[in-house]
């Protein structure tokens, strides 16, 4: 009978629209644990070039489970008071499906901004006001890709955030954190079978942190974050294939960018990025 009422009440809550309201004191108290967490937590870059509202800030790498974006974007306060107003999106079934998400996800909720799914609707509806938003490209496919000590990007086949761009008119900044490649260790091998797992929603990765929490990201991590200059893209409300490709292609070409110009100053002077 407890099991059953139990039940009906986590069924009840997954159907209402909010599990709770704006917890300032919790978010407050993340972005502290977070920064504290790590031996560093920086963000940096060309903030200045940074205007509120109509941008698109896509970040990379995914790694494990995002600890960098976590860190220094999501709960990063330096980045909330240089990009003002913005939706960070995350997998719409973590969003909206998981009682105990949704009730980090709704406490989150003031000034700064939300968080919200990644489906097209979404996007369309914050773009469609002009809302500044935050996002990782590379999903999965990216984390199934990383490997400790190497610096990974899945983005090739990544195109959909540059088509909502366009429609849209947003500038696009690229987004990279140093350092995301040391926060787990990971078992490789099988890539291909993994990459076709992740094709049907289905994250493949083997990782471990901290010996005795392995779902802990790894101590003394410098995690390094960099805010590129933007990609200005024109507004096309139906742009074709061809544009979608020229703007990609314009964008992998700022990343690469990004990521030269900052990494000695992040402390790794001879760092190749991999883009996949």
């Amino acid at each position: 009978l407890s099991f059953a009422a139990m039940a009906t009440c986590m069924t009840m809550l997954n159907a209402v629209k909010r599990v709770c309201s704006p917890w300032p004191w919790l978010v407050e108290f993340q972005c502290r644990c977070y920064q504290g967490y790590h031996k560093r937590c920086e963000l940096g870059g060309a903030l200045d070039s940074v205007q509120k509202g109509g941008s698109f800030f896509a970040c990379h790498p995914h790694g494990v489970l995002s600890v960098g974006w976590i860190s220094n974007v999501v709960w990063g306060r330096s980045f909330h008071h240089a990009v003002g107003r913005c939706f960070y999106l995350i997998d719409g079934t973590l969003r909206n499906k998981g009682l105990l998400a949704r009730l980090f996800c709704d406490a989150f909720e003031g000034p700064h901004g939300g968080l919200r799914d990644t489906s097209k609707g979404t996007i369309d509806r914050l773009m469609g006001r002009g809302d500044s938003v935050c996002m990782i490209p590379g999903a999965y496919q990216e984390a199934t890709l990383f490997k400790n000590g190497h610096d990974r990007v899945a983005v090739k086949q990544r195109k959909g955030f540059i088509k909502m761009c366009l429609r849209h008119g947003y500038r696009v900044h690229p987004v990279y954190t140093f350092g995301e490649s040391d926060t787990y260790l990971t078992l490789g091998g099988f890539e291909k079978a993994r990459l076709w797992l992740n094709r049907k929603g289905i994250p493949t990765v083997a990782f471990w942190g901290l010996s005795w929490c392995p779902l802990l990201p790894r101590r003394g991590c410098e995690l390094m974050t960099f805010v590129g200059e933007p990609v200005e893209l024109p507004k096309i409300p139906k742009p074709s294939a061809a544009d979608v490709d020229e703007w990609h292609g314009k964008y992998i070409q700022a990343l690469r960018e990004t990521f030269d110009k900052n990494k000695a100053e992040a402390g790794r002077p001879d760092a190749v990025l991999e883009v996949n």
